[in-house]
């Protein structure tokens, strides 16, 4: 993150691909179908639906005996999606970015004030760092974990498929103009750090040095 700071990535990525754009002043993405019917709310449509899915399977450890096995994971998910989508809106709020759309060189009204330094601005500023919306998908991580307890062979595979969502989400709110390269990657790292402190809570006696066994239901 230093280094993105340091050599204005954030800047160069968004100018590039406002440039891309026709380097109009609306970012011609912004409405577009693609990007903000399909990916931006048929996205968050998603993440919200999984959140009710997971609610739902929690409530029904309790009378099944088959879902009754993976409770502690449940709850563990659950722990771990509700807090990292709760720091993401708390930073969004305390930290007063603006996004790029805001911003001058983007053709917007303000001047570019990174993080730290603009948490000076005052609460009348912007809202956009850490990113939102990447952090809905990013925020399912902990499936890794999950899947380290329960379905070893596929920790893998749910990492790479959160990654890859996450990621799609936020290259599209960049394509968008909604925020730049470092807010999303701050939504990850605030995601996984929640995700693997609460994994050694929830599981403390657990050896870290092995790939625990498949635990079949009871």
């Amino acid at each position: 993150m230093a280094v993105l700071g340091w050599l204005d990535i954030d800047l160069l990525f968004s100018g590039w691909l406002f440039q891309l754009e026709g380097g109009s002043q609306n970012w011609p993405l912004r409405n577009g179908w693609l990007t903000d019917t399909v990916l931006h709310t048929g996205g968050r449509d998603l993440v919200v639906l999984m959140s009710v899915a997971l609610v739902g399977m929690l409530l029904a450890s309790r009378f099944y005996p088959r879902i009754h096995a993976y409770r502690r994971g449940l709850v563990y998910l659950l722990c771990s999606v509700t807090l990292s989508v709760l720091l993401v809106r708390f930073g969004k709020s305390a930290t007063h970015v603006y996004c790029p759309w805001d911003l001058t060189q983007f053709g917007g009204n303000h001047p570019y004030v990174p993080f730290p330094m603009s948490l000076w601005q005052g609460d009348a500023a912007g809202q956009c760092f850490p990113g939102g919306h990447s952090g809905g998908a990013f925020a399912w991580v902990a499936l890794y974990y999950f899947a380290r307890e329960y379905f070893p062979r596929w920790r893998r595979v749910s990492l790479a498929l959160v990654l890859f969502v996450g990621l799609v989400f936020g290259l599209d709110q960049e394509l968008r103009g909604a925020h730049f390269l470092s807010h999303d990657l701050t939504s990850l790292l605030l995601s996984w750090l929640v995700a693997t402190l609460l994994y050694a809570l929830f599981w403390p006696m657990r050896r870290r040095d092995a790939v625990p066994a498949a635990q079949p239901p009871v």
